[in-house]
């Protein structure tokens, strides 16, 4: 067994924060439990099993406690810096201790820290190598507190369900004020277990062990983690998971990752039928998927959130988005087009005309000679069945109840409308991706209020004919509008309160509608691409400026100008008949958009 010195016995005799301190002190002091429920699952101790509190596990713990809570929001942060296939390469932490701050780097591979403190100075700051951990010095509680942080961060290979179960157990708890103390010191005993074994035990728990170079601190010497490391981003978090970086700086540019890349991290690899798979998206491989659509991938991925709402401009990828997440995650997509006239009813089923009616045929039936000459001949031609021997009596109430059967089947066929369930209805019955476009457009505010019990917690909602379907768990709903365009209503409060996440798109910069025409159409004059996006958004603008009614001029709107341009060879003439035709539905606003933006600057292309 590898001892480290971040579990030596005067680590044990320190003094546990409060309230954990006051817990122990009612027993006499004792810092153990041999309760099995205190255990770790890791602890394979056969004979005296015990689980110990270790103060500087709790002491690390509390600090990222306060830190994502926003009471202490600026004591600890921690993050992570992931490459281009979304691994895990470095794990970033800010601790607090004592009157400066430390920063550490955890390289999760080879289990190699880097760190220092730091503190300011008048060129930004500087970083001093940590100290030795030994009693006389430091109890080096911040390399716990990455360790922690680890073993609860959903996104990397180190997260262990047992730590982070217990961790929100002492996440509510702490929320809460500690109502339940025997909970909260159950909790405090398995987390501190749970890191002692996977440390000291790494080498042969496989995946369940925390990768640790012990060497740094047994020589006690821990490479310095330079300031111009951070500055020049080699040791960046691109993600924050807790708190607020003081000294790390956040990578504002990062890379968009392709769905197949995507797929590793977040494919479901859930089987379906034939008719139910080729629901399934199928986008090229090397779309690109936005920070957007990723958000919400990491939400399904850790967290119980399955309602999100989309709002923003045509064209800005809202529906691709919602086929994107379909495609990444492998289920099927649905979608649901809402408009002025939908109603309550529409978005469970609808009634459409019975297109499997058929038509009357003769039947003929045994006459009462047939019945009393030969029973089983009469019985066979109603039925189809032959029983020889059968009495006269038993074939007749057989023949009835062969009439009835055939006289309800017919009837059941020979109505003129069937009920069909809606794809909303469709989709909560099996993990999918489920779009309802254009709910703002719905006369009445309050129809989609019709869903409100299929979008909240009960998700369950009782169908035309008294059947109830319940949202399938792996259900995503996916909201998306526009409520800035003429016809769009006030949004259900209701309904809007339902949803786990909202998010509001922007619209496009020029850059962007240049580098997605450039994938879309092929086209690679990325100089005159600029300017007829340039001169879209100054299109857009005046629409809003001038208050057009019914004018529109948006991604769609440029994309479309750029395949004209292609087939036609005229930019004037495309224009004319893409971004300014849909400008406005007036000749004489049409003329002054082409007089004002197209003709100056293209006139001479053509």
């Amino acid at each position: 067994m590898d001892v480290t010195k971040l579990f030596d016995n005067w680590q044990i005799e320190k003094t546990l924060p409060q309230p954990f301190q006051k817990e122990v002190d009612q027993k006499r002091g004792i810092k153990y439990s041999t309760d099995p429920q205190c255990c770790s699952i890791h602890n394979k101790i056969t004979r005296g099993k015990k689980a110990t509190l270790y103060p500087g596990v709790i002491s690390a713990i509390l600090k990222l406690l306060e830190a994502e809570s926003g009471k202490g929001k600026e004591a600890a942060a921690a993050g992570f810096q992931t490459g281009k296939d979304g691994e895990v390469i470095y794990y970033c932490l800010e601790y607090d201790k004592g009157e400066k701050r430390r920063v550490l780097s955890y390289n999760p591979k080879n289990g190699q820290f880097k760190g220092g403190i730091y503190e300011e100075s008048d060129d930004g700051g500087t970083i001093s190598s940590l100290p030795e951990v030994r009693q006389d010095s430091d109890d080096g509680e911040e390399f716990l507190a990455m360790f922690a942080y680890v073993s609860m961060e959903g996104k990397g290979n180190l997260c262990n369900l047992e730590f982070r179960s217990q961790y929100e157990k002492l996440k509510a708890q702490f929320q809460s004020g500690w109502p339940d103390r025997e909970e909260m010191m159950r909790a405090a005993y398995v987390c501190s277990d749970n890191l002692y074994r996977r440390i000291i035990n790494r080498e042969w728990m496989g995946e369940d062990g925390i990768p640790f170079d012990n060497s740094y601190l047994t020589n006690g010497l821990i490479p310095c983690l330079t300031y111009n490391m951070i500055q020049s981003g080699v040791y960046s978090p691109n993600e924050v998971g807790i708190g607020k970086f003081l000294v790390f700086e956040k990578m504002n540019i990062r890379a968009e990752y392709e769905i197949a890349e995507m797929q590793k991290a977040y494919f479901l690899n859930l089987r379906f039928p034939d008719e139910v798979k080729r629901l399934i998206p199928r986008l090229p491989d090397q779309y690109k998927v936005g920070t957007d659509a990723e958000k919400i991938l990491r939400a399904v991925a850790r967290t119980p959130v399955r309602t999100f709402m989309i709002t923003g401009s045509a064209g800005v990828g809202k529906s691709t988005d919602a086929k994107i997440i379909a495609q990444v995650l492998g289920v099927p997509y649905y979608y649901f087009t809402c408009g002025p006239n939908t109603d309550e009813m529409e978005l469970i089923a609808s009634m459409v005309p019975n297109t499997s009616r058929k038509s009357v045929q003769n039947v003929r039936y045994p006459l009462f000679e047939d019945m009393t000459m030969d029973p089983a001949t009469a019985l066979n031609e109603v039925s189809g069945l032959y029983e020889s021997g059968i009495g006269q009596e038993e074939a007749f109430q057989k023949i009835l109840e062969a009439v009835f059967q055939k006289g309800y089947q017919s009837a059941k066929e020979e109505k003129d409308f069937s009920m069909v369930e809606s794809s909303i209805i469709e989709a909560c019955k099996r993990p999918s991706v489920i779009e309802i476009q254009e709910p703002t457009l719905m006369e009445r505010s309050a129809t989609l209020a019709r869903l409100n019990a299929l979008l909240d917690d009960t998700a369950s909602i009782e169908l035309l004919n008294g059947e109830f379907i319940n949202r399938h768990p792996e259900t995503i709903v996916i909201l998306t509008t526009n409520m800035n365009y003429i016809g769009c209503r006030q949004f259900n409060e209701s309904v809007l309160s339902r949803m786990g996440m909202v998010q509001h798109r922007e619209d496009m910069t020029v850059s962007q509608m240049v580098n997605r025409a450039m994938r879309k159409t092929g086209f690679q004059d990325d100089a005159l691409l600029r300017k007829m996006a340039e001169i879209a958004v100054q299109i857009r603008e005046h629409i809003k400026s001038e208050e057009i009614r019914g004018g529109i001029c948006e991604y769609r709107e440029y994309e479309d100008w750029v395949w004209s341009c292609m087939i036609e060879s005229n930019i004037v003439e495309a224009a004319k008949d893409t971004v300014v035709a849909k400008a406005s539905m007036e000749a004489s606003e049409r003329e002054e958009i082409m007089d004002v933006y197209i003709r100056p600057y293209f006139e001479e292309a053509v």
